[in-house]
This record gives structure tokens, C-alpha cells and sequence, in this order.
């Protein structure tokens, strides 16, 4: 039994398709022309092993933590031991005894949390927030605060600044700026 094909608009439609299909796919790089992708960029602001954001609570003194109860429940503490992205850039991990009796993982000294309104890897919505007593800062690699206030669309743009004398984190507590 013999099969023919009939060229109908239909069948050369679904040849177009498919050729258009071919020509994107290499045109977006299906060949292999030698090119190498780019180099994956140096993290922004630290994660954790899942890319949740981790934050700083400025109002935190002393290496201690001052978010308990139901600020905790917002700001959930990042456990010690857990495996964070940047530290080789600087600083030092560590971990404290919460009032609780569990272990909170420090970075230079900083108390580190979670936001619970980050809904996905990536989300910075605690950013340059002022909410239970005191203003949540992302963390660079390096240790330090990223005073930015507005959350960055995607992925976090700055490398972390000193803060300046108007406010921000100076590593011994608030230091002015946000209340009221």
C-alpha cells in the first residue's frame, strides 16, 4: 500500500512552521558556533541554599537579636549552619543562643533572618523595610548592610554601602532615620 501526500495549504503551513521553528532555534544558539555564555554575575546580596534573600535587623545590638516573639514569626532567624552564597567575598559566620535557646547563624557579628513575604528565590520585598522597631537591610557578600531602601527589580544591583551619618546600620545599632 502506497501513502501519498497531498500538498494542501494545511501541510504547507505546518512545513513553514516547522522550518521558522528550525531557523529560531539557531538563531538562538542551537549550533554550536564556538561562543561560551557569559559568566554567571557575582552575587548581589547573600541567599540561602534556596535564594531566599537574607536580611539584618538594624535595630540588633551587641550580636544579640531583638526579634522575638511574633516579629520572628515575620522574620524567621536563619538557623546556624546554614549554607549561605558570598561569604568567601569577606566576613566571618558564626552563631548565637537566642533567647529561645536555638542557634541563629551571625555574619560579622549580624543576627540573620528571613522575610516571610519573600514568596520565591530571588524576592527582595523586605527590603528597606520599617517594621517591628527597626529598618531590614539585605546583606552584601561582604558583610555589610545594603542601605538602599527600595527593593531592586530582579536581582540586587548594588554591592552593599557604608552606611552614612543620616541613618542606616553602623554595626552597634540604629543610628538615626525611620522612626516615627
Amino acid at each position: 500500500m502506497k501513502v501519498h501526500i497531498r500538498a494542501t495549504p494545511r501541510t504547507f503551513g505546518l512545513a513553514a512552521a516547522l522550518a521558522a521553528a528550525g531557523l529560531f532555534a539557531a538563531a538562538c544558539g542551537g549550533g554550536n558556533s564556538g561562543s561560551t555564555a557569559a559568566p554567571p554575575a557575582a552575587p548581589t546580596h547573600l541567599t540561602d541554599n534556596k535564594g531566599d534573600t537574607i536580611y539584618l535587623f538594624a535595630a540588633d545590638h551587641d550580636g544579640q537579636s531583638t526579634c522575638t516573639a511574633s516579629c520572628a514569626s515575620y522574620w524567621p532567624p536563619v538557623a546556624a549552619g546554614t549554607q549561605l552564597t558570598g561569604p568567601a567575598q569577606g566576613g566571618t559566620l558564626g552563631s548565637i543562643t537566642r533567647p529561645d535557646g536555638s542557634k541563629q547563624e551571625t555574619f560579622d557579628g549580624h543576627p540573620l533572618y528571613r522575610y516571610i513575604g519573600d514568596h520565591s528565590a530571588g524576592q527582595t520585598n523586605g527590603q528597606g523595610l520599617n517594621l517591628s522597631g527597626g529598618l531590614w537591610w539585605m546583606v552584601s557578600p561582604g558583610g555589610v548592610a545594603i542601605t538602599n531602601a527600595a527593593a531592586p527589580a530582579g536581582p540586587a544591583t548594588s554591592s552593599g554601602s557604608a552606611p552614612s551619618s543620616t541613618g542606616g546600620y553602623s554595626g552597634g545599632g540604629y543610628t538615626g532615620g525611620g522612626y516615627g
